[in-house]
């Protein structure tokens, strides 16, 4: 093959988005390893986080929640898990507490909550989770929806502030 050809075929593999899959060794026909769930949650609460403005409108919408769910430091649970590191971390693994079948469903089949599974949820919890205990309608606004996601992306699992979210 000439030097040109390659570096062309090199491009069109780059410009297809398959590049990784090529420099690992890994064919089409395999499946890769997935991505570490620390590496899905960090990169989950970057894209939660890319506008830290959103975050102080999510905690107030967060007073919507606040009846069931706590998030910060010394959290408790109550009707629902605390909230604390749920953006990018896997449904239904919140320790110690009792979910619904529905949640325990789609915990089952491996529900991660990313920015646009938690979009979705926030929007219909029961068209999301079928069966989910959760009274909660829904939040109609896509805005809200980003800044409440802000909001929660914005705890770590052990209740401590991400970054320059303390601030906020």
């Amino acid at each position: 093959m000439k030097l040109e050809t390659i570096r062309q075929f090199g491009a069109a593999i780059a410009a297809a988005g398959l590049i990784s899959s090529v420099l690992t060794g890994v064919s089409a026909a395999e499946d890769p390893e997935p991505a570490s769930p620390e590496v899905d949650q960090a990169a989950e609460i970057a894209k939660a986080l890319a506008d830290r403005s959103l975050i102080s409108n999510g905690k107030r919408s967060f007073v919507k929640c606040q009846a069931c769910h706590m998030v910060g430091e010394n959290v408790q649970r109550r009707a629902g898990p605390p909230l604390n590191g749920v953006v990018g971390r896997a449904a239904g693994t919140s320790e110690g507490f009792r979910y619904s079948p529905g949640m325990q469903k789609v915990a089952a089949d491996n529900l991660l909550w990313s920015v646009e599974m938690l979009d979705a949820y926030l929007k219909a919890p029961r068209e999301v989770v079928p069966g989910t205990t959760m009274g909660f309608a829904g939040l109609p606004k896509p805005e809200e929806r980003a800044a409440l996601i802000a909001y929660l992306a914005s705890f770590a699992a052990d209740g401590t502030r991400v970054d320059a979210a303390a601030s906020e």
